[in-house]
């Protein structure tokens, strides 16, 4: 049987790895063992990341007619900012 919270959860637990994955990359940056290195271990959680988080707003949408809880609200923000976050980075380099 189905929690009644199945999505929302689903997608709290997306946007908790999308913060353990920037903590990681934040972690590369100020390590910065050799350019290739931080490069690798700097690009690979952001592209994650930025696909957890159109994976989390699946999950999000899919939700939205569960009750609004803490939860929710985590999820919504740090998915949605990633998304966005993402998009920003393909336009910048599209553009420039």
């Amino acid at each position: 049987m189905e929690s009644p919270f199945n999505y929302t959860h689903r997608s709290y637990r997306m946007s908790q790895f999308i913060l353990g994955l920037l903590t990681m990359a934040a972690l590369a940056i100020m390590l910065n063992i050799s350019p290739l290195a931080s490069r690798l271990l700097f690009g690979l959680p952001i592209v994650l990341s930025g696909f957890l988080g159109i994976v989390g707003t699946w999950y999000v949408i899919k939700g939205l007619d569960e009750p609004l809880t803490e939860k929710k609200v985590i999820a919504i923000t740090v998915n949605l900012a990633m998304v966005v976050l993402i998009l920003a980075i393909l336009v910048s380099n599209t553009i420039f």
